[in-house]
Protein backbone atom coordinates (compact mmCIF):
# COMPACT_ATOMS: atom_id res chain seq x y z
CA UNK A 1 0.00 0.00 0.00
CA UNK A 2 1.74 3.56 -1.15
CA UNK A 3 2.37 6.32 1.89
CA UNK A 4 -0.15 8.48 1.87
CA UNK A 5 0.99 12.10 1.71
CA UNK A 6 1.72 14.17 4.74
CA UNK A 7 -0.69 17.02 5.34
CA UNK A 8 0.99 20.50 5.58
CA UNK A 9 1.90 21.70 8.71
CA UNK A 10 -0.12 24.10 9.21
CA UNK A 11 -2.86 21.38 8.37
CA UNK A 12 -0.93 19.01 11.66
CA UNK A 13 -1.41 21.48 14.58
CA UNK A 14 -3.37 20.05 17.71
CA UNK A 15 -6.44 22.22 19.30
CA UNK A 16 -3.51 21.57 22.19
CA UNK A 17 -1.08 23.73 20.09
CA UNK A 18 -2.97 25.87 18.48
CA UNK A 19 -4.47 27.59 22.23
CA UNK A 20 -0.59 27.45 22.91
CA UNK A 21 0.39 29.83 20.30
CA UNK A 22 -2.37 31.79 20.97
CA UNK A 23 -1.33 32.18 24.22
CA UNK A 24 2.03 32.94 23.14
CA UNK A 25 0.65 35.58 20.68
CA UNK A 26 -1.43 37.35 23.03
CA UNK A 27 1.34 37.59 25.60
CA UNK A 28 3.37 38.59 23.05
CA UNK A 29 1.02 41.46 21.50
CA UNK A 30 0.28 42.88 25.59
CA UNK A 31 3.72 43.32 26.03
CA UNK A 32 4.85 45.03 22.93
CA UNK A 33 1.69 46.94 22.91
CA UNK A 34 2.09 48.02 26.72
CA UNK A 35 5.89 48.80 25.81
CA UNK A 36 5.28 51.38 23.15
CA UNK A 37 1.40 52.75 24.03
CA UNK A 38 0.55 51.54 27.64
CA UNK A 39 3.58 52.46 29.80
CA UNK A 40 3.44 56.12 28.19
CA UNK A 41 -0.51 56.66 30.10
CA UNK A 42 -0.30 58.47 33.44
CA UNK A 43 -2.82 55.79 35.27
CA UNK A 44 -0.83 53.00 34.47
CA UNK A 45 -3.39 50.34 36.32
CA UNK A 46 -6.13 51.42 33.73
CA UNK A 47 -3.12 50.88 31.27
CA UNK A 48 -2.42 47.33 32.39
CA UNK A 49 -5.73 46.30 32.51
CA UNK A 50 -6.87 47.61 28.84
CA UNK A 51 -3.61 46.65 27.76
CA UNK A 52 -4.61 42.80 28.99
CA UNK A 53 -8.01 43.09 27.89
CA UNK A 54 -7.39 43.75 24.77
CA UNK A 55 -4.44 40.90 24.41
CA UNK A 56 -6.85 38.52 25.81
CA UNK A 57 -9.21 39.07 23.20
CA UNK A 58 -7.12 37.51 20.35
CA UNK A 59 -7.31 33.79 21.62
CA UNK A 60 -10.65 34.57 23.02
CA UNK A 61 -11.79 35.58 19.33
CA UNK A 62 -11.54 31.82 18.36
CA UNK A 63 -14.00 30.07 20.01
CA UNK A 64 -16.07 32.92 21.61
CA UNK A 65 -16.06 36.10 18.78
CA UNK A 66 -18.68 38.07 20.27
CA UNK A 67 -17.14 38.31 23.73
CA UNK A 68 -13.81 38.93 22.28
CA UNK A 69 -15.64 41.63 20.12
CA UNK A 70 -16.77 42.94 23.38
CA UNK A 71 -14.17 43.06 25.29
CA UNK A 72 -11.92 44.50 22.77
CA UNK A 73 -14.49 47.51 21.66
CA UNK A 74 -14.52 48.18 25.67
CA UNK A 75 -10.95 48.72 25.47
CA UNK A 76 -11.69 50.95 22.33
CA UNK A 77 -14.26 53.05 24.39
CA UNK A 78 -11.63 54.60 26.41
CA UNK A 79 -10.15 56.35 23.37
CA UNK A 80 -11.92 59.59 24.67
CA UNK A 81 -9.36 59.35 27.72
CA UNK A 82 -6.38 58.69 25.90
CA UNK A 83 -6.24 57.90 21.95
CA UNK A 84 -3.82 55.26 22.40
CA UNK A 85 -6.23 53.15 23.92
CA UNK A 86 -8.18 53.01 19.90
CA UNK A 87 -4.65 51.91 18.83
CA UNK A 88 -4.10 49.15 21.70
CA UNK A 89 -7.96 47.58 20.83
CA UNK A 90 -7.39 48.07 16.95
CA UNK A 91 -6.19 45.14 16.08
CA UNK A 92 -7.94 42.89 18.59
CA UNK A 93 -11.37 44.07 17.27
CA UNK A 94 -10.72 43.64 14.02
CA UNK A 95 -9.59 40.43 14.62
CA UNK A 96 -12.92 39.64 16.80
CA UNK A 97 -15.08 41.06 14.00
CA UNK A 98 -13.68 38.87 11.34
CA UNK A 99 -14.24 35.53 13.71
CA UNK A 100 -17.91 37.11 14.62
CA UNK A 101 -18.36 37.38 10.19
CA UNK A 102 -17.05 33.87 9.73
CA UNK A 103 -18.73 32.10 12.47
CA UNK A 104 -21.88 33.71 12.88
CA UNK A 105 -25.34 34.31 10.63
CA UNK A 106 -25.13 37.64 8.74
CA UNK A 107 -27.61 39.20 10.86
CA UNK A 108 -25.30 38.65 14.09
CA UNK A 109 -22.15 39.53 12.53
CA UNK A 110 -23.79 42.98 10.97
CA UNK A 111 -24.68 43.70 13.93
CA UNK A 112 -21.70 42.92 15.43
CA UNK A 113 -19.89 45.25 12.75
CA UNK A 114 -22.47 47.87 13.49
CA UNK A 115 -21.10 47.83 17.46
CA UNK A 116 -17.53 47.86 16.56
CA UNK A 117 -17.91 50.57 14.42
CA UNK A 118 -18.61 52.80 17.85
CA UNK A 119 -15.53 52.27 18.76
CA UNK A 120 -14.16 54.83 15.85
CA UNK A 121 -16.65 56.91 16.82
CA UNK A 122 -15.85 57.03 20.26
CA UNK A 123 -12.21 58.18 19.32
CA UNK A 124 -13.69 61.31 18.64
CA UNK A 125 -15.15 61.84 21.30
CA UNK A 126 -15.55 63.91 23.61
CA UNK A 127 -15.98 67.22 21.68
CA UNK A 128 -15.48 65.82 18.40
CA UNK A 129 -12.58 68.28 17.46
CA UNK A 130 -10.26 65.55 16.31
CA UNK A 131 -12.48 63.24 14.26
CA UNK A 132 -9.60 62.24 11.33
CA UNK A 133 -9.10 58.96 13.23
CA UNK A 134 -12.89 57.73 12.69
CA UNK A 135 -12.52 57.08 8.90
CA UNK A 136 -9.08 54.68 9.11
CA UNK A 137 -10.33 52.82 11.78
CA UNK A 138 -13.99 52.28 10.55
CA UNK A 139 -12.17 51.26 7.48
CA UNK A 140 -9.93 48.69 9.11
CA UNK A 141 -12.61 47.22 11.14
CA UNK A 142 -14.74 46.95 7.97
CA UNK A 143 -12.29 45.28 5.86
CA UNK A 144 -11.46 42.86 8.70
CA UNK A 145 -15.38 41.67 9.07
CA UNK A 146 -15.54 41.66 4.65
CA UNK A 147 -12.91 39.15 4.80
CA UNK A 148 -15.00 37.29 7.82
CA UNK A 149 -17.83 37.08 5.60
CA UNK A 150 -16.04 35.96 2.64
CA UNK A 151 -14.30 32.79 4.68
CA UNK A 152 -17.80 32.09 5.56
CA UNK A 153 -18.97 31.93 2.35
CA UNK A 154 -16.22 29.46 1.30
CA UNK A 155 -16.67 27.44 4.37
CA UNK A 156 -20.77 27.28 2.92
CA UNK A 157 -19.22 26.41 0.15
CA UNK A 158 -17.57 23.70 1.15
CA UNK A 159 -20.24 22.19 3.27
CA UNK A 160 -22.63 22.27 -0.09
CA UNK A 161 -19.69 20.06 -1.84
CA UNK A 162 -20.18 17.89 0.88
CA UNK A 163 -24.42 17.83 1.25
CA UNK A 164 -24.28 17.15 -3.00
CA UNK A 165 -21.51 14.39 -2.17
CA UNK A 166 -23.83 12.86 0.63
CA UNK A 167 -26.74 13.25 -2.07
CA UNK A 168 -25.15 11.63 -4.74
CA UNK A 169 -24.11 8.85 -2.74
CA UNK A 170 -27.98 8.66 -1.45
CA UNK A 171 -29.42 8.87 -5.30
CA UNK A 172 -26.70 5.84 -6.14
CA UNK A 173 -27.48 4.01 -3.41
CA UNK A 174 -31.64 4.10 -4.14
CA UNK A 175 -30.57 2.83 -7.28
CA UNK A 176 -28.50 -0.32 -6.43
CA UNK A 177 -31.54 -0.67 -3.84
CA UNK A 178 -34.50 -0.54 -7.24
CA UNK A 179 -31.92 -2.91 -8.70
CA UNK A 180 -31.96 -5.06 -6.16
CA UNK A 181 -35.62 -5.10 -5.87
CA UNK A 182 -35.80 -5.92 -9.37
CA UNK A 183 -33.74 -9.04 -9.23
CA UNK A 184 -35.28 -10.18 -5.87
CA UNK A 185 -38.58 -9.78 -7.97
CA UNK A 186 -37.88 -11.52 -11.01
CA UNK A 187 -35.89 -14.42 -9.41
CA UNK A 188 -38.77 -14.73 -6.19
CA UNK A 189 -41.55 -14.64 -9.34
CA UNK A 190 -39.86 -16.38 -12.08
CA UNK A 191 -38.62 -19.55 -9.31
CA UNK A 192 -41.94 -19.80 -7.40
CA UNK A 193 -44.13 -19.29 -10.95
CA UNK A 194 -42.06 -22.67 -12.70
CA UNK A 195 -42.32 -24.56 -9.13
CA UNK A 196 -45.99 -23.96 -8.69
CA UNK A 197 -46.53 -25.12 -12.58
CA UNK A 198 -44.33 -28.25 -12.10
CA UNK A 199 -45.73 -28.95 -8.35
CA UNK A 200 -49.20 -28.96 -9.65
CA UNK A 201 -48.54 -31.04 -13.07
CA UNK A 202 -47.14 -33.63 -10.69
CA UNK A 203 -49.70 -33.91 -8.38
CA UNK A 204 -51.77 -35.05 -11.24
CA UNK A 205 -49.75 -37.31 -12.70
CA UNK A 206 -48.04 -38.56 -9.83
CA UNK A 207 -50.46 -42.30 -10.08
CA UNK A 208 -50.91 -42.74 -13.86
CA UNK A 209 -47.32 -41.17 -15.00
CA UNK A 210 -44.70 -41.38 -12.21
CA UNK A 211 -42.08 -40.91 -14.60
CA UNK A 212 -43.27 -37.84 -15.70
CA UNK A 213 -44.33 -36.86 -11.76
CA UNK A 214 -40.42 -37.41 -11.08
CA UNK A 215 -39.52 -35.24 -13.74
CA UNK A 216 -41.52 -33.02 -12.24
CA UNK A 217 -39.74 -33.01 -8.83
CA UNK A 218 -36.24 -32.84 -10.59
CA UNK A 219 -37.27 -29.89 -12.05
CA UNK A 220 -38.68 -28.42 -9.19
CA UNK A 221 -35.44 -29.13 -7.43
CA UNK A 222 -33.28 -27.51 -9.73
CA UNK A 223 -35.48 -24.53 -10.13
CA UNK A 224 -35.42 -24.22 -6.45
CA UNK A 225 -31.14 -24.99 -6.06
CA UNK A 226 -30.65 -21.68 -8.82
CA UNK A 227 -33.25 -19.51 -6.86
CA UNK A 228 -31.51 -19.78 -3.67
CA UNK A 229 -27.96 -19.29 -5.15
CA UNK A 230 -29.10 -16.01 -6.98
CA UNK A 231 -30.98 -15.41 -3.64
CA UNK A 232 -28.02 -15.81 -1.76
CA UNK A 233 -25.83 -13.65 -4.28
CA UNK A 234 -28.69 -10.42 -3.81
CA UNK A 235 -28.47 -11.09 0.26
CA UNK A 236 -25.07 -11.00 -0.20
CA UNK A 237 -24.90 -7.53 -1.58
CA UNK A 238 -27.27 -6.21 1.15
CA UNK A 239 -25.34 -7.74 3.83
CA UNK A 240 -22.62 -5.62 3.62
CA UNK A 241 -24.94 -2.44 4.05
CA UNK A 242 -23.82 -0.50 1.26
CA UNK A 243 -25.01 -0.32 -2.31
CA UNK A 244 -22.37 -2.49 -4.89
CA UNK A 245 -21.07 -0.75 -8.03
CA UNK A 246 -23.31 1.49 -9.94
CA UNK A 247 -22.50 1.92 -13.58
CA UNK A 248 -19.08 0.66 -13.60
CA UNK A 249 -18.35 2.72 -10.18
CA UNK A 250 -16.19 1.21 -7.59
CA UNK A 251 -16.76 1.00 -4.14
CA UNK A 252 -15.05 3.61 -2.36
CA UNK A 253 -12.76 2.27 0.66
CA UNK A 254 -9.66 3.26 3.05
CA UNK A 255 -7.68 4.04 -0.13
CA UNK A 256 -10.19 7.18 -0.83
CA UNK A 257 -9.17 8.79 2.28
CA UNK A 258 -7.74 11.27 0.78
CA UNK A 259 -10.30 12.37 -1.08
CA UNK A 260 -12.74 12.45 1.64
CA UNK A 261 -9.82 14.33 3.43
CA UNK A 262 -9.77 17.01 0.17
CA UNK A 263 -13.87 17.15 0.49
CA UNK A 264 -14.02 17.65 4.37
CA UNK A 265 -10.91 20.29 4.31
CA UNK A 266 -13.31 22.63 1.53
CA UNK A 267 -15.86 22.61 4.26
CA UNK A 268 -13.32 24.45 6.46
CA UNK A 269 -12.19 21.58 8.13
CA UNK A 270 -8.42 20.67 8.62
CA UNK A 271 -8.06 16.74 8.76
CA UNK A 272 -4.77 14.67 10.10
CA UNK A 273 -4.80 11.49 8.70
CA UNK A 274 -2.63 8.35 9.91
CA UNK A 275 -1.64 4.57 9.42
CA UNK A 276 -0.09 3.13 11.53
CA UNK A 277 0.62 -1.20 11.79
CA UNK A 278 1.62 -3.34 8.53
CA UNK A 279 -1.33 -2.69 5.57
CA UNK A 280 -2.93 -5.21 4.09
CA UNK A 281 -5.66 -5.80 1.91
CA UNK A 282 -9.31 -5.96 3.13
CA UNK A 283 -12.54 -7.29 1.48
CA UNK A 284 -14.57 -5.02 -0.52
CA UNK A 285 -17.24 -5.07 2.23
CA UNK A 286 -15.01 -4.25 5.25
CA UNK A 287 -13.21 -1.93 3.24
CA UNK A 288 -16.45 0.43 2.71
CA UNK A 289 -17.52 -0.32 6.13
CA UNK A 290 -14.63 1.52 7.47
CA UNK A 291 -14.54 3.80 4.65
CA UNK A 292 -18.26 4.88 5.76
CA UNK A 293 -17.58 4.93 9.25
CA UNK A 294 -14.82 8.02 9.00
CA UNK A 295 -17.27 9.73 6.28
CA UNK A 296 -20.07 9.68 8.16
CA UNK A 297 -17.63 10.98 11.23
CA UNK A 298 -16.13 13.70 9.55
CA UNK A 299 -19.62 15.01 8.37
CA UNK A 300 -20.60 15.21 11.52
CA UNK A 301 -17.26 17.33 12.71
CA UNK A 302 -18.61 19.60 9.64
CA UNK A 303 -22.19 19.63 10.65
CA UNK A 304 -22.11 19.93 14.56
CA UNK A 305 -18.61 20.28 16.28
CA UNK A 306 -17.76 24.12 15.66
CA UNK A 307 -14.14 23.49 15.19
CA UNK A 308 -11.60 23.56 12.25
CA UNK A 309 -9.28 20.33 12.79
CA UNK A 310 -10.00 16.87 13.06
CA UNK A 311 -7.77 13.82 13.36
CA UNK A 312 -8.33 10.50 11.77
CA UNK A 313 -6.15 7.05 12.68
CA UNK A 314 -6.02 3.79 10.87
CA UNK A 315 -4.46 0.98 12.81
CA UNK A 316 -4.12 -2.53 10.81
CA UNK A 317 -4.09 -5.03 13.48
CA UNK A 318 -3.16 -9.07 12.36
CA UNK A 319 -6.95 -9.72 13.44
CA UNK A 320 -8.56 -6.42 12.80
CA UNK A 321 -9.12 -2.76 11.78
CA UNK A 322 -9.32 -0.01 14.02
CA UNK A 323 -10.98 3.65 12.82
CA UNK A 324 -10.08 6.35 15.36
CA UNK A 325 -11.67 10.15 14.43
CA UNK A 326 -11.07 12.34 17.20
CA UNK A 327 -12.52 16.27 16.67
CA UNK A 328 -11.42 19.05 19.11
CA UNK A 329 -15.22 20.82 19.37
CA UNK A 330 -17.59 21.42 21.76
CA UNK A 331 -18.04 17.82 23.01
CA UNK A 332 -21.21 16.06 23.80
CA UNK A 333 -23.64 18.96 24.43
CA UNK A 334 -24.95 19.24 21.42
CA UNK A 335 -24.27 15.54 19.76
CA UNK A 336 -26.90 13.53 19.77
CA UNK A 337 -28.22 9.68 19.00
CA UNK A 338 -29.17 10.60 15.11
CA UNK A 339 -29.24 8.23 12.34
CA UNK A 340 -25.55 9.04 11.55
CA UNK A 341 -24.53 6.84 14.84
CA UNK A 342 -27.01 4.34 14.60
CA UNK A 343 -25.86 3.73 11.03
CA UNK A 344 -22.49 3.29 12.54
CA UNK A 345 -23.53 0.78 14.84
CA UNK A 346 -25.48 -0.98 12.47
CA UNK A 347 -22.30 -1.15 9.86
CA UNK A 348 -20.11 -1.73 12.94
CA UNK A 349 -22.19 -5.03 14.19
CA UNK A 350 -22.71 -6.44 10.54
CA UNK A 351 -18.88 -6.96 11.04
CA UNK A 352 -19.08 -8.09 14.56
CA UNK A 353 -17.15 -5.06 15.92
CA UNK A 354 -17.69 -2.55 18.66
CA UNK A 355 -17.96 1.18 18.14
CA UNK A 356 -17.59 3.23 20.80
CA UNK A 357 -18.83 7.21 20.10
CA UNK A 358 -18.44 10.01 22.56
CA UNK A 359 -17.39 13.43 24.31
CA UNK A 360 -13.54 13.48 25.28
CA UNK A 361 -13.47 14.93 28.62
CA UNK A 362 -11.32 17.82 27.91
CA UNK A 363 -13.73 18.76 24.90
CA UNK A 364 -14.45 17.08 21.64
CA UNK A 365 -15.78 13.87 20.44
CA UNK A 366 -14.29 10.75 19.82
CA UNK A 367 -15.46 8.06 17.36
CA UNK A 368 -13.58 4.54 17.53
CA UNK A 369 -14.63 1.28 15.63
CA UNK A 370 -12.75 -1.84 15.85
CA UNK A 371 -13.58 -4.01 12.63
CA UNK A 372 -12.60 -7.71 12.84
CA UNK A 373 -11.31 -9.27 9.76
CA UNK A 374 -12.10 -12.81 10.27
CA UNK A 375 -15.52 -12.01 10.07
CA UNK A 376 -15.16 -10.53 6.24
CA UNK A 377 -12.53 -13.27 5.41
CA UNK A 378 -15.26 -16.00 6.28
CA UNK A 379 -18.38 -13.96 3.92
Amino acid sequence: MPTEPRAPLWHRISPAHWLLLDGLVAAAFGLFTFGILGARESNHALAVAATGLAAAALPAARRWPLVAAAGALAVFWLSPISPRYAWIALVPLAYALLRCAERHRPTVAGAALAAGLTGPMASALPSLRHPGGIVPFALVLTVAWTVGVALRQRRRYGEELVRQEARRAEDRAARERSRIARELHDVVAHGMTVITVQATYGRLVVRERPTEAAAALAAIETTSRQSLAELRRLLGVLRAAEPGPVDGEPAPGLADLPRLVAHTEQAGVRVDVSVTGDAYELGPGLDLCAYRIVQEALTNVVKHAGTDTARVTVEHRPDAVVVDIVDGGRGGDIRQEGHGLTGMRERVALYGGTLMAGPLPGGGFRVRATLPTRTDEAS
